[in-house]
């Protein structure tokens, strides 16, 4: 019988069992137990055993960080850093740990938050709370709701937890401290990447952001041409770059900002919650549209039947449909508004005849129904 070398767990293992057995001291079997394998012998991995292994390297990576959360919060409490010298805790990490001083920080944060509220400590034990889930809730967290922001954590997705808290809070807080916090709370700054560029970083109060954005979108939609390639990231730095030299829209009451009004409270497009006060002092200096949703959360089409659909309509439209509309296609930018059944066929420019195709899906579509594109 042929044996196979071990991989994975198992082979890490053994090498430290060898070296013990060997005489090597502690410190050599684990030296020899961190080393990475070769590339090599991950590229020889059958496509199911490299599925699982992945599955399982990520696993121990959230079990490793959270230990890691431990240590740096018993360092923390300790205070045994400052024998080194050091004038802070993040600072001995990032020193010691080779680390930005940035990353030290969120580390120390979020130490001190499983310190402070066990139920986020048994959440991140477990594997129902991440890292990149505590990191968001560290700062938010207090005695009074601490159990019922983790309970949200656990079931909503990292990419969405952000937002989910700000509407609770929006739900449950007073609205004159909300805006005090986020008051103080607004900022702006920049510095230089390794790349030689300059990352710019801002932080502003929901209707404050929904009017800086707004600008630059107007700005980018009145743009006459755009070079084959340009990235929507790079037109909003064009525009942005317009705008402060004087070039675009800076007052704001030509950029259009819609708010979704709806039993749960208002929000932005993107789903940044908004308060009532704030939408109430944002409408005399700004254009604003309200798109109200029904009981059941549904935008309520409100528009007269034509040929192409009215602006409310495809605001409608986009509100309900993020993405393209075709099987498999996962596009959400630069979507057009396209008649399930075709107008030239007897189709209505009605909500529900209308969908959201990316260019290309919806170029496909009108030359398998043989009527102009729309």
């Amino acid at each position: 019988m042929v044996e196979t070398e071990p991989v994975g767990e198992e082979a890490e293992s053994n090498t430290a069992t060898r070296a013990q057995e060997g005489g090597a001291p502690e410190q050599g079997a684990q030296a020899a137990a961190s080393c990475p394998r070769a590339r090599a012998e991950i590229g020889a991995l059958p496509a199911a055993r490299l599925q699982a292994e992945l599955v399982l390297l990520a696993h121990r990576l959230a079990v490793g960080t959270y230990e890691l959360l431990l240590l740096v919060g018993e360092l923390d409490a300790r205070g045994t850093w400052s024998d080194s010298g050091a004038l802070s805790c993040e600072m001995w990490l990032a020193d010691v740990c080779d680390i930005e001083l940035s990353t030290a920080r969120r580390q120390v944060r979020v130490a001190r938050a499983m310190r402070r509220h066990p139920v986020l400590d048994e959440a991140m034990a477990c594997g129902d709370v991440s890292y990149s889930k505590a990191r968001i809730l560290a700062g938010q967290l207090t005695g009074d709701n601490a159990d019922e922001l983790v309970e949200i954590a656990r079931i909503t997705p990292s990419g969405r937890l952000g937002k989910a808290i700000a509407a609770w809070s929006e739900r449950n807080e007073d609205p004159e401290v909300i805006r005090r916090r986020q008051h103080l709370l607004r900022s702006m700054g920049w510095g230089s990447a390794a790349d030689g560029m300059v990352d710019f970083h801002a932080r502003l109060t929901p209707e404050d952001a929904a009017a800086v954005c707004a600008v630059i979108d107007t700005t980018v939609a009145r743009r006459a041409s755009v070079p084959a390639g340009t990235t929507l990231r790079q037109q909003r730095a064009d525009a942005f770059i317009a705008v402060c030299a004087g070039e675009g829209d800076i007052g704001g009451a030509s950029a259009e900002i819609v708010v979704h009004v709806s039993a749960d409270g208002n929000t932005l497009d993107d789903g940044t919650p908004l308060s009532d006060r704030a939408v109430t002092e944002m409408l005399p200096g700004s254009y604003v549209s309200l798109l109200l949703h029904d009981a059941e959360r549904y935008p309520i089409d409100a528009s007269p039947r034509r040929r192409f659909p009215t602006r409310r309509q495809r605001r409608v439209v986009e509100a309900r449909q993020d993405e393209c509309g075709e099987d498999g296609c996962h596009a959400h930018r630069f979507l057009e508004v396209d008649h399930r059944e075709p107008y030239g066929a007897g189709g209505l420019t009605v909500l529900d005849n209308l969908q959201r195709l990316c260019g290309p899906h919806n170029r496909a579509k009108s030359r398998r129904d043989d009527v102009p594109d729309e």
